[in-house]
């Protein structure tokens, strides 16, 4: 998320209210859904959050892609924003699939 608000500082100031929102909501969805998951007890809740957040990676990494191709960005940030969030899914594919294998109490 740091890197997502480090990097849009450089956008254009006319991406204010179009690209700098939608990719700062995204890095924001992401972190705060994961925490909103964690508070969670029962498993649906927990897991709807996790994948609402993974659903947000996604995004992140579209609007990383369209910031490159605009020119809003360079290859060397691309690969590192998208590289990571490919991470943060992993960690959260393997979060959903021990959640939703576990039995109920």
């Amino acid at each position: 998320m740091i890197e997502v608000y480090r990097l849009t500082k450089f956008f254009p100031k006319e991406e204010r209210y179009g690209m700098i929102s939608d990719i700062k909501r995204s890095a924001n969805s992401v972190v705060h859904n994961i925490a909103e998951g964690f508070g969670r007890y029962e498993k649906r809740d927990k897991t709807r959050f996790y994948k609402i957040s993974r659903g947000s990676c996604y995004e992140i990494i579209s609007q990383t892609l369209v910031s490159l191709a605009l020119k809003y960005i360079n290859q060397d940030e691309k690969i590192n924003l998208v590289t990571g969030y490919r991470e943060v899914i992993n960690e959260l594919d393997s979060m959903i699939k021990s959640i939703e294998n576990r039995k109920n109490p």
